[in-house]
């Protein structure tokens, strides 16, 4: 009963269509060591779903056939010309002495340069607001004083 219910559930189909995992697999290698006849039930399935594809194929369209025609001529060295097409085929494989190149090093000095920006726009960053820090403890802050004195000239 257990095996009738093993074969019903599908996992044979699964296993020969490729779409079983990894422990699905495993467990079908072992349940076909313990019932030799799982093995001629996966026949079966192979068989039917080999009959069913002959039985009822469905053709490609006529465009994919030309396009594998054209990519076998082009791997031959004969460029495919169809007078109608407008096609134009550009090698753009560099030769030598033909592509520009950078050196590593301009590379590496290139990486240092931007890392050592970035290093000096926070180092200003960071002893500007230690200035205006110190400059507000020594009571310099100029807007303040300027605001002050306009309210004085503005009261007398």
């Amino acid at each position: 009963m257990e095996l009738k219910f093993y074969i019903e559930s599908g996992i044979i189909e699964s296993f020969v269509l490729g779409l079983a995992s990894e422990a699905e697999v495993e467990e079908l290698e072992h349940m076909r060591k313990l019932y030799p006849e799982l093995n001629t039930e996966v026949e079966f399935v192979e068989r039917r779903l080999e009959r069913a594809a002959f039985d009822e194929p469905a053709m490609p369209p006529v465009e994919v056939r030309d396009r594998v025609l054209q990519k076998i001529r082009w791997e031959q060295g004969h460029a495919y010309s169809d007078p109608a097409s407008n096609y134009t085929f550009i090698n753009i494989q560099p030769k030598d002495g033909n592509h520009i190149t950078v050196h590593r090093w301009w590379k590496i000095f290139f990486i240092i340069f931007f890392i050592m920006s970035k290093v000096f726009l926070f180092l200003a960053i960071f002893y500007y607001l230690k200035y205006r820090m110190s400059q507000d403890k020594q009571g310099y802050n100029l807007p303040r004083q300027v605001k002050q004195e306009q309210v004085q000239i503005a009261g007398v």
